[in-house]
C-alpha cells in the first residue's frame, strides 16, 4: 500500500485493497463470460427467429393476395362504368351538333357493387417459434448457479444492484 494511502487512512494491510481488486477481476470476467453466452444464445436463436419472422411475413403478404382479386375487380368496374358513360355520351354530342334536342336519358348513374369481405381478413396473433422456447428452457436448466461460474453471494450482489 502506498504511504500516502496509509497516512490518509491509517493500518498497515492491503488485504482489502487486494481483495476488492480480486472481486472485480472476478466480476470482469463473469462479465465477459456471460456476454459470450449471450451472443451464443443469440446466434443459435437467430435461424429460428428468421423462419417465425419468415412465416409472419407470408401470412401477410397470403392476406394480401386474397385482396388482390377484389381489388382488380373493383378497379374494371369502375373503368367499365366509365367506358359506358363516355359511349352513352357520345348521340348527346351528335344532337348538340346538329342543333336538335339533347336527351339526357341515356347517362344514367352508375352505381357499383363493391364486395369489401376481403377487407374482413386477420393476420394470426402471433407466430410460434417452439424451437427457440425449447432453446431458453435448456439453457435455463444449464445455467444453474454451478454451470454459470459464480457462487451464491455474487448472485446475491448481482440481483442487488439489478434491483437499485
Amino acid at each position: 500500500m502506498s504511504k500516502l494511502v496509509t497516512t490518509l487512512f491509517g493500518g498497515e494491510s492491503d488485504k482489502g485493497i487486494k481483495a476488492q481488486e480480486s472481486a472485480n477481476r472476478e466480476l470482469l470476467q463473469f462479465m465477459e463470460r456471460q456476454q459470450d453466452m449471450a451472443r451464443s444464445d443469440i446466434r443459435q436463436a437467430m435461424p429460428s427467429q428468421y423462419r417465425a419472422m419468415t412465416a409472419g411475413q407470408q401470412a401477410g403478404l397470403d392476406v394480401y393476395g386474397q385482396t388482390m382479386p377484389q381489388q382488380a375487380n373493383a378497379f374494371v368496374g369502375g373503368n367499365v362504368a366509365a367506358q359506358q358513360a363516355l359511349l352513352a355520351g357520345m348521340p348527346m354530342y351528335e344532337q348538340a351538333i346538329r342543333g336538335t334536342n339533347v336527351n339526357y336519358g341515356n347517362l344514367q348513374p352508375y352505381q357499383g357493387s363493391y364486395d369489401m369481405s376481403f377487407a374482413q381478413q386477420q393476420l394470426p396473433d402471433a407466430v410460434a417459434n417452439p424451437e427457440y422456447i425449447q432453446q431458453i428452457a435448456q439453457n435455463n436448466t444449464a445455467n444453474s448457479l454451478g454451470g454459470m461460474g459464480i457462487d451464491a453471494a455474487t448472485l446475491a450482489e448481482l440481483e442487488a444492484l439489478r434491483y437499485s
